[in-house]
């Protein structure tokens, strides 16, 4: 699952991870410094930018990229280890991740998630405070490039109601898993 910062991916994965069995969250990795109420290992693996270019050169990544001045990156370990206990894995990533997902299995599933609008993002990254002004206009910046890729996706989710799109989100899951 991918879309701009604020257009409310955690907050959906967090309400699809209790309304639908056998679905489980990766933890990315992830060498941004932690917000005040973020937990190692829970929210993100907090890594060094050593610690983390080390992992890449291992080739210990399922995907990463630099966004938003920052290394993220999933653990083919981790994903590994929930696709063999028979769980659906979902991925919250920036765009240029989910392509990498998309190409080294081409099963995955894609689902965008975008703001009802450009102007309604900006008033939620806003609100919610955890930026400086520089890093919400990179964050802006980086939202036009990134609803410009929603064409390479599966699905695309408009979150103008939470609870309808993590139930339009829930289902979409449940139609991929019935094939």
């Amino acid at each position: 699952m991918s879309g701009p910062s604020g257009a409310g991916k955690s907050t959906i994965v967090k309400n699809l991870a209790k309304l639908v069995p056998r679905l489980v969250v990766s933890v990315s990795a992830t060498t941004r410094k932690p917000r005040s109420n973020e937990i190692d290992g829970v929210d993100y693996f907090f890594l060094s930018e050593q610690a983390f270019r080390e992992k890449i050169e291992k080739k210990e990544f399922l995907e990463w990229a630099k966004v938003h001045g920052n290394l993220y990156g999933t653990l083919i370990s981790t994903v590994n280890e929930n696709l063999m206990r028979g769980r659906d894995v979902i991925l919250e990533i920036d765009v240029q991740g989910a392509l990498q997902v998309k190409e080294k299995m081409p099963d995955s599933v894609l689902i965008f998630v975008e703001p009802p609008g450009f102007e309604e993002l900006a008033k939620r990254l806003k609100r919610r405070s955890t930026e400086d002004r520089r890093s919400l206009e990179v964050r802006l910046e980086n939202a036009r490039y990134e609803l410009a890729a929603r064409r390479y996706y599966n699905y695309r989710v408009v979150n103008d109601k939470l609870e309808r799109a993590v139930e339009e989100i829930a289902e979409i899951i449940e139609k991929e898993r019935n094939g």
